[in-house]
């Protein structure tokens, strides 16, 4: 599959989803809106750039790198003057103070490797500007501590070189979305538009198997059953795209990039609570017990301590994880590690398992979607694969242990939807849900990974 030579939607999403697999800087990472220290003369702050590693190899330097963008460049409480980093190795109570060097308008900090045991590390960036502001990132500080967690004790494999031809078909197409505002058909947006038409801006799965599609162009969600019957629809605020997850029998939902707004939904779609998202660029959203929002790769944070209760900027960024728990507790994450695709998760008694896969020369990760803890230990880790003439999306099914008991190559999701991590989603019993792009409107088709 050759791309087309129209690739205005196709770049953007490729990088958005490259931006998140191999961590590729500052500028794409997570947005903090920051403030002066109480006291200090107020003026323009800046704001504060900097995506952070979800996983590292212990034992070795990292570097981590940091930007930052202000209205008025030229005031002093925009002009950063100093910046350090504070490291603690996990297992230690002290920590080490690491200044910060400017290169091509970039702070990059080394943490050396004696700071990178394996258990991980947690960190804080600390910025002075000229005027005396002193800003925090997170900004809570020592509340709000980064932590990085490392592949040490992770089986190494590879993955053996593939035909980007062979893909899998899907085992059925579980929901069809002619364009259209009738019942069961979705808006789509910009059509004839040099980027392309958008179209539903994000797609869940209940646990019960109801799929519910952000339809933001009409303004409603459709709830579909898992058998792909039209169920109704309830209305979705504002008119721009969101990313929604099903909660119980609600929903909720944010809009994305900065400065977001994150709402909870009841059965009806009435506005329950709606929540500012304090910082970060906001790209998914997840339900739970405490709606969570992904402002940045390995950073999640709560928009909310009860329903209609929003919770502030820092104490946001003090309840930040690097992961977000399912329903029993278990995690799991991906990240790229030493040109490594590394997969993460812990087994039913709460013991981590995971692996190190080396890709086939000239394959590079894309979009992280999800790994899944399994009832058997092993998981469900699906990612984006591409090279200069390919893209698809990587099923691996995992064992225990961390052996790849399975490879599918799955075909390219849709590239209209505005919430690209939210493309791909579990389907229950080994299975992959996927928005696919179809002549005027999309589906959802399912795939069967064992």
């Amino acid at each position: 599959m050759v791309p087309p030579t129209r690739t205005s939607p196709r770049k953007r999403w490729v990088a958005t989803g490259l931006a998140a697999g191999a961590l590729l800087g500052a500028v794409v990472g997570a947005g903090v809106l920051t403030r002066a220290t109480p006291g200090q003369v107020s003026g323009p702050r800046p704001t504060v750039l900097h995506a952070a590693p979800a996983l590292v190899r212990g034992g070795a330097a990292v570097d981590l790198s940091l930007s930052s963008y202000c209205p008025d460049p030229a005031a002093p409480s925009c002009r950063v003057s100093s910046a350090s980093v504070l490291v603690q190795p996990s297992g230690l109570s002290a920590s080490a103070s690491i200044r910060g060097r400017s290169v091509d308008g970039v702070l990059r900090f080394r943490v050396p490797a004696e700071l990178v045991p394996d258990a991980g590390f947690s960190y804080t960036f600390v910025l002075v500007t000229e005027d005396g502001g002193r800003i925090t990132y997170p900004p809570e500080g020592d509340g709000a501590r980064i932590r990085v967690l490392t592949t040490n004790g992770l089986p190494l494999a590879e993955l053996p070189s593939f035909d980007w031809e062979d893909r899998t078909r899907p085992s059925a197409t579980v929901v069809r979305l002619p364009a259209g505002s009738g019942p069961g058909q979705v808006g789509l947006a910009g059509v004839g538009d040099e980027g392309g038409a958008s179209g539903p801006s994000s797609f869940d799965v209940a646990p019960g198997g109801t799929i519910v599609v952000a339809d933001w162009v009409n303004r409603r969600a459709l709830r579909f059953s898992a058998s792909g019957s039209l169920l109704g629809s309830v209305p979705l605020p504002g008119g721009e795209p969101l990313d929604i997850a099903a909660a119980g029998g609600g929903l909720v939902a944010t809009t994305l990039g900065v400065q977001a707004q994150a709402y909870e939904l009841g059965p009806d779609g009435r506005v329950l609570g709606r929540y500012a998202v304090g910082y970060g660029v906001t790209s998914r959203i997840v339900a739970g017990p405490v709606p969570r929002v992904r402002v940045g790769s390995g950073q999640w944070i709560p928009v909310r301590a009860a329903p209609g209760s929003a919770l502030s900027a820092g104490a946001q960024a003090a309840a930040q994880t690097s992961t977000v728990p399912l329903a029993d507790g278990r995690v799991g994450l991906s990240a790229v590690v030493d040109g490594r695709l590394a997969f993460v998760w812990t087994r039913p008694d709460g013991s981590r398992a995971g692996v190190a896969l080396r890709l086939p020369p000239g394959v590079q990760p894309g979009a992280d979607y999800f790994v899944r803890p399994l009832p058997d230990g092993g998981a469900l880790a699906v990612q984006g694969l591409w090279n200069d003439a390919h893209f698809g999306v990587a099923a691996f099914a995992l064992d225990a242990r961390g052996a790849v008991s399975s490879f599918s190559l799955l075909p390219e999701p849709t590239t209209r939807m505005a919430a690209p991590f939210s493309v791909v989603r579990y389907g229950g019993s080994g299975a992959v849900l996927m928005a696919r792009d179809m002549g005027d409107g999309m589906r959802i088709d399912r795939f069967e990974v064992r």
